[in-house]
């Protein structure tokens, strides 16, 4: 097997990625069974699986705690092999994040945003909690969301404590809001040493344009933060099962279909992230971020 073959590219939108999500979202399970049963059924899905093995691999490593605290939860079960598996490298800077042909529908949403006045940044759990309840009571498409995310009683708030001790305080809670302050989207990501895991990013059904200019805006806000933090890796499961709406999404922020080879090990054998920046900055309607943005117009 030559190095190009193990190397190659999955982009988003090509004639393979389309293949490969067909595909995939055909799968009752992306356990091998189904996988092999699919490919006996139809030989012409070799190329597509040849194509998946041969994505980049990322190595991560997660501690025994982490792992059987939530990250098993979500990625159920800890598999050592993940594939086509959609990561971003946060950046740790605005200007070079934000440059090139690929990211000019991103530059125009995160300019939307500033003009109508929204500003992200990252909050406390209890303040997170309020805009989250208030976003999700304007989604009435969607009450499985709600109801799993609703907001908690004094009893949950006791558990989620207990729970970000054991993650060691490594969740990270983020809200984007309108020029009146009103919630327009929330975000969450867990962060397991050196990469993290973005577990929601929801917004507003019927503030539009508004709430979904300021998704744009708050997943930047985010991974500038993470990246700022020191994550190498963040991480929103499969690329190719993924919704086309999501996958579009995905693709304009940047991620990436990779492959996951992932180790649980000792917790003492996790480093943690190591800030590059000395301080957190909210992405507000002016300042550093804005004006990378009006050098790159």
């Amino acid at each position: 097997m030559t190095a190009n073959f193990r190397h190659r590219e999955l982009r988003y939108g090509s004639r393979e990625f389309l293949a490969a999500s067909d595909w995939a979202r055909r799968l009752p399970s992306p356990r091998g069974r189904a996988v092999l049963a699919s490919v006996a059924r139809d030989p012409a899905l070799i190329r597509v699986l040849a194509t998946v093995w041969s994505l980049p691999v990322v190595d991560l490593q997660v501690g025994a705690k982490a792992a059987n605290v939530w990250f098993g939860d979500h990625f159920r079960p800890v598999r050592r092999w993940r594939p086509a598996q959609a990561v971003l490298e946060p950046p740790t800077a605005e200007e070079p994040y934000l440059t090139g042909r690929s990211k000019q529908a991103l530059r125009t949403n995160l300019r939307h945003a500033r003009d109508f006045g929204v500003t992200s940044a990252r909050a406390s759990y209890e303040t997170w909690s309020e805009a989250a309840s208030s976003i999700l009571d304007a989604r009435q498409d969607d009450m499985a969301l709600k109801d799993k995310m609703d907001r908690p009683g004094p009893e949950q708030r006791m558990a989620i404590a207990a729970f970000e001790e054991r993650l060691e305080n490594n969740l990270y809670y983020y809200v984007a809001r309108d020029a009146r302050g009103t919630p327009l989207a929330f975000a969450g990501a867990a962060l397991f040493g050196q990469f993290g895991v973005l577990f929601s990013l929801v917004s507003r059904p019927d503030r539009q344009p508004g709430a979904s200019w300021a998704r744009y805006q708050l997943h930047t806000c985010l991974v500038l933060d993470l990246g700022r933090s020191g994550v190498r890796h963040l991480l929103v499961g499969s690329a190719i099962r993924q919704s086309p709406g999501n996958q579009y999404f995905q693709h304009l922020l940047g991620y990436r279909a990779r492959n996951l080879r992932v180790e649980v090990v000792a917790d003492a054998a996790i480093r943690p992230a190591a800030a590059e920046a000395p301080a957190y900055i909210p992405l507000q309607q002016r300042g550093n971020f804005h004006s990378a943005l009006e050098r790159l117009r």
